[in-house]
Parts: C-alpha cells; sequence; structure tokens
C-alpha cells in the first residue's frame, strides 16, 4: 500500500495538471510535499484518504472531459478552475482536522458530480452529467454556463427535464445581453455570468437540481442568486407547491413561521440581524426555492432576501418529519 504522502504528491500533482489544461495528471511530475505552501496542501500531504479521494476526482474528471467537445473541454477547465478556488473559500478557515473532513466532502461530491452519479446512492436513479458553455472577450465579458442534462433514462420526462434546466442556465437572452453590454469603464472589472449546478437528490422519479447564478455588470459587488428545479419525473414537468403541499395557501404561513425562527437563532448567535420587514412568505411561496435532499428539504434564501448583502445566502433546513403534517399523500415529497 503506497504512503500518505506518496497520495499527497499525487493529488498535489493532478490539481497542477488540471490547472494547466492537462488530462493525464498521473503522468506529470508531482511537486514534494515538502514544498506544500497552503493549509489545503499541507492537509492533502498528511491524509491518505483525502489524496485517494483527489486521484479519484481527477479521473471521473478527465473520464467527462475525454467525452466532451474540445469548445465544451476548455468550459470544463475554467469551471474546475473556480471549482478550486470555491472549495478553498469554504474549506481554508477550518482548523486541521475540520479542513481535512471539509476538503473530503467538497472533492467526493465533486467526483459525484462528474460522475453523473447520484448524490443520495439511489441504484436507479438517472443519470446527469454536465454540460458546459464559456465565451470570453477579454477587457468585456465572460460567460461560463454550465448546465445539467439526463442521458439515461431517455423518454419525454428526460427531455423535458433537460429543456427546464437549460432554460434556467441561460435565463432569458443572458448570452444576447452580456456580448451587447458597453465595454467596462475601469481595467479589470469586466463583467462576468457564471452559473454552475448541485444536483441535490435524484432518483427514477424526483430530480432536485440548484442553480447557482453569479453576474457582474458594475457596482459594488458582484450579485448572486440560487433557483432550484424540483422536477418530477413521473409527471415530466417541474413540481408546483400544490403538487407537494396539501394546502399551500395556510402552510406558506407556517413554514414561514419555522423558517423565521430558524434564522433568528442564526442570526442571534452568529451576530447579525433580520431585515424588519423580511418577507419570508415569498421565499417560501416559491417552489424556485424548495430543494430536495435525501432527509428533508431546504428553503433557499439568497442575498438581499431577508438579511444584508454580507449575510450572504442562507437556507431554512427542515426535515420530512417537521413537514410530515403539510405534505400531500403520495406527493413526490418525501422521495420515495
Amino acid at each position: 500500500m503506497r504512503s500518505a504522502r506518496t497520495l499527497a504528491r499525487t493529488l498535489i500533482g493532478s490539481i497542477a495538471a488540471l490547472l494547466l489544461g492537462v488530462v493525464a495528471a498521473a503522468a506529470q511530475p508531482a511537486p514534494d510535499c515538502r514544498q506544500a505552501k497552503t493549509a489545503a496542501e499541507r492537509a492533502i500531504c498528511g491524509n491518505a484518504e483525502l489524496a485517494a479521494s483527489d486521484k479519484a476526482m481527477t479521473q471521473a474528471y478527465a473520464g467527462l472531459r475525454a467525452r466532451l467537445p474540445s469548445e465544451q473541454q476548455k468550459a470544463l477547465l475554467a469551471d474546475q478552475r473556480r471549482w478550486i478556488i470555491r472549495r478553498q473559500a469554504v474549506c481554508g478557515d477550518k482548523s486541521e482536522e475540520a479542513l481535512a473532513q471539509c476538503l473530503l466532502a467538497e472533492t467526493d461530491a465533486r467526483r459525484i458530480f462528474f460522475a453523473g452519479k447520484s448524490p443520495n446512492g439511489a441504484p436507479d436513479a438517472p443519470r446527469i452529467m454536465p454540460r458546459l458553455f464559456h465565451e470570453n472577450r477579454k477587457g468585456r465579458y465572460e460567460i461560463s454556463i454550465e448546465y445539467p442534462q439526463m442521458l439515461m433514462p431517455r423518454g419525454t420526462a428526460a427531455a423535458a427535464f433537460n429543456r427546464a434546466a437549460r432554460a434556467i442556465a441561460f435565463g432569458k437572452d443572458a448570452v444576447k445581453e452580456y456580448r451587447e453590454m458597453e465595454r467596462p469603464m475601469a481595467a479589470g472589472a469586466e463583467n462576468f455570468y457564471n452559473v454552475d449546478y448541485t444536483a441535490s437528490y435524484l432518483d427514477r422519479r424526483l430530480a432536485s437540481v440548484v442553480f447557482t447564478i453569479a453576474t457582474f455588470t458594475g457596482g459594488a459587488h458582484p450579485n448572486s442568486a440560487r433557483v432550484a428545479l424540483l422536477f418530477d419525473l413521473a409527471a415530466g414537468r417541474a413540481s408546483k407547491l400544490a403538487d407537494f403541499l396539501a394546502d399551500p395557501t395556510q402552510t406558506v404561513g407556517e413554514i414561514s413561521a419555522l423558517c423565521r425562527e430558524q434564522l433568528e437563532r442564526q442570526a442571534k448567535e452568529e451576530g447579525w440581524e433580520l431585515f424588519d420587514n423580511a418577507d419570508f412568505g415569498a421565499v417560501v411561496g416559491g417552489a424556485e426555492n424548495w430543494a430536495a435532499g435525501k432527509e428533508g428539504i431546504e428553503i433557499l434564501f439568497d442575498p438581499y432576501s431577508v438579511a444584508a448583502y454580507v449575510i450572504g445566502p442562507r437556507e431554512c433546513r427542515l426535515s420530512y418529519a417537521d413537514l410530515k403534517r403539510w405534505l400531500k399523500p403520495a406527493g413526490p415529497l418525501p422521495p420515495q
């Protein structure tokens, strides 16, 4: 069995290879772990499990890349670069033990993403693979769009899912809009439109996907929003609240109260405040804010929705046991 140091060298070499656009990462010379500088690199060098996870992720990346046309290969590389930065942002400020666990979770989730597998492990789940679009006009804008397409099983429901997912990712004429924008006045302040997604749940009846859309068209900071697609494959369409809530009119208010209590506790513990006029009902009342998981749902609150931008996105997490009294019998939730 190879040592943790040898595995870690393979991992760091694989990251470097991805950043250089090289698929055969294992063939590249790996740096000595004595040169590791970041907290993530040091964690990797001392953790064989984490190194093995990164190697598996790199192999899944290479497998996906080999199936993509050349223009999408470039988009995949750009997306992977952004993911490495996001992983560092998510995990970088944690203690040594928590850092290793965070890196492991993020890396394993990325492997599942590349492989198009079910995050919840359903054996009969459809296979969803990323498709990518990338366009860069130096000094003007960058558009990077990642969206899921269902490869197996085929059929009318899969085709409807693919259309719905693509429509969310590309928005209403987003590409045309950015192409027509004026050149930014300030150097280094290019406009951008970036979309990525996470499959939060997949089985033969239900597909739950969360898109994160980040934009910048000038101003003090970028903006971000999340859109959930809760797709009922049995019905062949996106779910509405009335599909899974027995009485949406009454239920939205009651669930809003639960979410308010939950986020108020977070605010008190973390030292921030909700807006005085925070409209929880507006968020809870939109099916595009409901993302399903194996054990429960997340209702997605974007920056500015109920608190200041600096507080970032928030989630109201409710188990299916919490929701049981409101759910419609035989509806798509909880997943079967």
